[in-house]
């Protein structure tokens, strides 16, 4: 970074140097440089402040996360998804959501309260608004996890790609996400930064959420037909908390897909996976995940 001394003697060599036009437009042009905010004369200082605040986002989400993070650990290990069906009588009233896809959508409830309790102090929440850009970043790491559990093979970006749903709604079964509202004209604009705050959290914990999933899913080594209605019935349950949460693009299309996979005849599988365009990068991906549910199944 340029200090003040080095400022003062570009200036004065501008003024009253005899040397040629060429180095005065240099010194001019770094001038013009400092002044238009190309160049930085406090780059080292930006940035560590870029790095505080990525390490307090980084915070707050592994608290706001623990929870599912801990209840997801070992889903892909569990032996419900092999089991076979009973024939009791019990198997009569149907599948239930598991306790560990019950106790991720309680906490996620629960973190609705604990954000806007967090919200209602307006000079705290004007304070954290300022340092809430490129939070999704946070949630990066599940969906990269996903996509190495399930070998797809492509650009860096693909995560990235798949984590904005916008880019997959029109790829997948069934897609319930919630689409962008404009608010009440009568909401006053501290209940607008609010209720941005509150969502902004949600949003990425609900994407790190769903790139666990998805991740666990894909990292299933069988899945039987009673294991396919106990993973429908634990998507259902925690589709359906999302949608209660109301915010923008939950449930995640991918996580409805999924769910849509798992109860989809085999035969129709197959002629999903064959219609693909594989030269598409969006739809290869897809066409990752279909694959590996299929090979799941036997």
């Amino acid at each position: 970074s340029t200090t003040l001394a080095e400022i003062d003697s570009i200036i004065i060599k501008s003024a009253c140097s005899d040397d040629d036009d060429v180095h005065k437009d240099s010194a001019l042009s770094e001038l013009r440089q400092l002044v238009d905010g190309e160049s930085s004369l406090l780059a080292r200082s930006e940035q560590s402040i870029k790095n505080l605040r990525n390490s307090c986002q980084t915070f707050v989400f592994d608290v706001c996360s623990a929870v599912p993070r801990k209840n997801l650990q070992g889903m892909s290990k569990m032996d419900c998804w092999k089991q076979v069906p009973s024939g009791s009588s019990m198997d009569a009233y149907g599948t239930l959501p598991q306790s560990f896809i019950t106790q991720i959508g309680e906490h996620m409830l629960n973190l609705v309260q604990a954000l806007e309790s967090l919200a209602s102090d307006q000079a705290s929440l004007t304070l954290a608004n300022e340092v809430m850009g490129g939070i999704k970043q946070v949630s990066l790491p599940a969906w990269e996890a996903f996509i190495a559990a399930s070998g797809m093979l492509g650009d860096d970006n693909v995560a990235d790609l798949l984590m904005n749903g916008d880019t997959v709604s029109y790829l997948v079964l069934e897609n319930a996400a919630l689409e962008d509202e404009e608010l009440d004209e009568e909401v006053t604009e501290d209940e607008k930064r609010s209720t941005a705050f509150c969502s902004a959290w949600l949003d990425v914990v609900g994407l790190a959420v769903t790139g666990r999933i998805l991740e666990e899913t894909m990292r299933f080594s069988e899945l039987s037909v009673k294991g396919s209605e106990h993973l429908w019935a634990d998507l259902n349950y925690i589709v359906n908390i999302f949608s209660a949460l109301g915010v923008t693009g939950h449930p995640h299309p991918m996580l409805c897909h999924l769910k849509s996979l798992a109860s989809l005849a085999e035969d129709e599988l197959l002629e999903l996976i064959a219609k693909r365009d594989k030269s598409n990068q969006l739809e290869h991906a897809m066409v990752s995940i279909e694959t590996r549910i299929a090979l799941l199944r036997g």
